[in-house]
């Protein structure tokens, strides 16, 4: 389960390339746990009641559906990074901007790269539902690549905690963050969490986070089972992870661009840099089934902008 490291990577990536304006690349940096807050909460749903989960994943037994995390990855995503956006707008607020952008990274890459991620854990599924299949995806996935990446496996050492730590519950603890996500994920789902459920998320996240940096940590992909993953998720006939990622990146450093932008606009650029936004993120899942992506076929991320 360390596939936020996908993310905070990704995020960390985007802030040093080119096409992100010098004030935008200021507040990932002076906020920058607030951004990689932005970049993680989308997932916060599937580490509520961490221990349990990670009893019933030592089990072999099926992950609990999460019905926010649904909701939030089936069309809510998109409403909480433009409620962030409007709220740091309205409060000219620098760490609320922060959190907004890393909230539209994750939205980003999700929407490039979950099509490819389904079809991958259909194609794998063995005996496992489609939730779990996912997830075994996106595990191998951020294991494999972090270890190319950095040229050693980190899972089970300080390491790969550095990599992932993010300092919630620290940060839900000031009014303006957790009161701005809850109003957010208000409109995101019909059963939305509160700040009391939000921080036992963020403490789950936490505990994830020293759990996989435990010799634990190590348990998680044998030698044996990433040998046999590189071949069925890392390169195969549809590419290779870390050049869809590479170009899911790339496209992501305008959507941040432009939510910066939208975040500081005046009055009078309110209305075209929402909509800028708007024609980056569309409304809509950010959780592709990727119904029509042939494995068979070199796959292309899709497109952020449409018409």
């Amino acid at each position: 389960m360390p596939a936020e490291g996908i993310h905070l990577t990704a995020l960390s990536e985007a802030a040093v390339r080119d096409g992100l304006s010098t004030e935008a690349r200021r507040a990932l940096t002076r906020y920058r746990d607030a951004s990689r807050l932005g970049a993680i909460a989308l997932d916060l749903p599937y580490f509520d009641h961490y221990r349990e989960e990670v009893l019933r994943y030592a089990a072999g037994l099926t992950p609990r559906e999460s019905t926010l995390g649904s909701d939030v990855h089936g069309g809510g995503a998109i409403d909480i990074v433009l409620s962030v956006v409007e709220l740091a707008r309205e409060r000219r607020s620098d760490d609320l901007a922060a959190l907004a952008l890393g909230l539209a990274s994750h939205a980003a890459i999700d929407r490039q790269l979950h099509p490819l991620i389904n079809a991958l854990a259909r194609a794998h599924a063995e005996d496992r539902s489609h939730d779990a299949a996912h997830r075994e995806v996106e595990k191998l996935q951020s294991i494999c690549f972090h270890e190319t990446y950095f040229g050693t496996d980190r899972m089970g050492t300080a390491g790969i905690t550095r990599l992932v730590e993010v300092p919630v519950r620290e940060l839900l603890a000031n009014a303006s963050i957790s009161g701005v996500l809850e109003a957010a994920y208000a409109k995101a789902s019909k059963s939305p969490p509160s700040v009391k459920d939000l921080k036992r998320m963020g403490q789950g996240y936490e505990e994830h986070a020293a759990l996989i940096g435990s010799p634990l940590g190590r348990l998680l992909a044998s030698t044996d089972e990433k040998d046999r993953a590189r071949p069925m998720f890392l390169q195969a006939a549809w590419g290779s992870f870390e050049a869809i990622l590479e170009l899911a990146i790339g496209a992501s450093v305008e959507v941040l661009d432009v939510a910066y932008r939208a975040c500081v606009a005046p009055p009078d650029d309110i209305g075209a840099s929402t909509a800028e936004l708007q024609r980056l993120l569309t409304p809509g899942t950010i959780d592709g089934m990727g119904e029509k992506v042939d494995l068979g076929v070199p796959f292309v991320p899709e497109r952020l902008r449409r018409g």
